[in-house]
């Protein structure tokens, strides 16, 4: 099922470009990304290949470890769900799903030295209420060992039998082909792209809208012109004949606060204290459930900045899911005075530490007296006005506060306040001078920090928040629900 695209991106296959080409091609953009990434254990990309059973859309070979194999589904319906009715319907002429798998997974695993990786690729959503399908590890991917450990009793037990009569094999031999299938899904386009931008940073190449779909017409040439199995060279030529390069690679960190990333192996340092928060989706996970791992989160941060240090890494993306308090964190420790450049992918756009910057109008500065200590408490809001909600916090928490300073843009906080990456160098820049002027004014010996904004410029200014009062960062709890105190920046 796909639909027309726009007019605008590369030639189709088949010459009508379609959603479900897109996808695909993104898919094995990313794959000829890594490639050429620095590092990577993989050295070869194949494309609609004839000897690799139904899983040939998409292989990466590897150098010494298991071959990746993917089977990209795009659907235009994408609250269809992968279920077992999906896995298990079987055309009039053809074989189900599961069936291609198990069929691709006996051919690959005579033939290669070591068992495949498949891999299904789609965007539709996994069926959590199915009682096989919900044991599918959102970490790894696959649903074994909990499958292995299911009894032959339970419904789950049930539904593998189920598949092994589907299959007309054993029971061992599904659980057998579930050690090497990967359940991708939910993956959104828009996922993909930023998928592709980020690995494309970490080349050194451009990493802009433009540049990706530069990055789609290389991929459907090599389709169009027949090009089944590209090397590393390959793919460098290519970038160099569209002159994407831009400078050396970087190192990509990513930190998995809230949700996991579907691809944690495209990151240099991968951190995941997914399971460390308290609530079972992204917009509920707000504080971890022991206050205790707030430290145990920031000795996190501390390793993997020492690592990249050690590595001599000084270009570093940052990746992942977050909230506010973490994203200024990272930045922090990963300073601009230490010589470090930082950048993040703000909804397709690359914000780099160092993008030239565009002047803005000077914030707006408002003190609101608190008068419950000497220190200074800063609220940065550029998206919603936090004011009364965080001296209401204040209050509440009796900190030890004299006042409150709220930073606002010049026309009133708003969810378009900061237009791209040349404004919120600036806003950092303009944020950080506000405080310290105040700082300079009215002496703190501690700053109390409540950010409502874009995660990039959040990031930026931790970047950038060098001569300032030892800093509590806080997290908001939810509307009307507080704030926590998260992490803590050394001045």
């Amino acid at each position: 099922m796909t639909e027309p695209r726009p007019a605008a991106g590369p030639p189709s296959r088949s010459g009508v470009r379609r959603s479900g080409d897109r996808y695909q091609d993104l898919i094995t953009w990313s794959a000829a990304m890594r490639v050429i990434q620095q590092d990577s254990p993989f050295d070869q990309l194949e494309m609609e290949v004839n000897d690799a059973g139904n899983v040939d859309d998409v292989i990466l070979r590897a150098r010494h470890g298991r071959h990746r194999y993917s089977q990209v589904k795009w659907t235009t319906r994408p609250a269809e769900q992968v279920d077992n009715e999906y896995l298990t319907a079987t055309p009039a002429k053809g074989k189900s799903l599961l069936q291609k798998f198990y069929a691709s997974w006996t051919l690959l695993r005579r033939r290669d030295d070591k068992p495949p990786i498949m891999e299904l690729v789609t965007n539709r959503t996994l069926d959590r209420a199915d009682p096989l399908l919900s044991l599918v590890d959102g970490r790894s991917d696959l649903l074994n060992p909990a499958a292995r450990n299911t009894s032959v009793t339970s419904a789950a037990g049930g539904r593998i039998d189920q598949w092994a009569h589907h299959l007309g094999c054993t029971r061992d031999d599904v659980l057998a082909m579930l050690d090497s299938l990967l359940f991708k899904t939910g993956l959104s386009v828009s996922g993909e792209e930023d998928r592709a931008q980020t690995l494309m940073l970490a080349n050194g190449l451009l990493g802009d809208a433009d540049a990706l779909d530069k990055g789609m017409g290389i991929v459907a040439r090599w389709i169009l012109g027949g090009s089944r199995t590209v090397s590393g060279d390959d793919v460098t030529k290519e970038v160099e004949r569209m002159g994407l390069r831009a400078g050396p690679p970087r190192a990509v960190l990513l930190v998995q606060a809230i949700n996991r990333d579907p691809e944690p192996d495209d990151a240099t340092i991968a951190l995941d204290w997914v399971d460390l928060y308290d609530g079972n989706s992204p917009p509920t996970r707000r504080q971890p459930r022991d206050p205790a791992d707030w430290s145990t989160m920031s000795n996190d941060i501390d390793r993997a900045v020492s690592t990249l240090d050690t590595q001599g890494h000084t270009d570093i993306l940052v990746r992942g899911a977050m909230r506010q308090a973490t994203f200024f964190t990272i930045g922090a420790r990963l300073a601009q005075v230490t010589g470090t450049t930082i950048t993040y992918i703000q909804h397709g756009t690359p914000w780099p530490s160092n993008a030239q910057r565009i002047p803005v109008p000077a914030p707006t500065a408002q003190i609101t007296t608190i008068d419950t200590g000497d220190e200074l408490a800063v609220a940065i809001g550029m998206t919603v006005d936090p004011t009364t909600a965080i001296a209401r916090f204040l209050g509440a928490a009796d900190l030890p506060v004299r006042s409150l300073l709220t930073l606002m843009p010049a026309e009133g906080a708003h969810d378009q306040s900061v237009a791209g990456p040349g404004q919120a160098v600036a806003y950092a820049q303009a944020l950080r001078n506000a405080v310290r002027d105040r700082l300079e004014t009215a002496p703190a010996e501690r700053v109390h920090l409540f950010l409502a904004g874009p995660g990039g410029l959040a990031l930026l200014l931790g970047h950038r928040w060098n001569r300032m009062a030892p800093t509590q960062v806080y997290e908001d709890l939810g509307p009307g629900r507080g704030y926590t105190a998260a992490f803590t920046v050394a001045a």
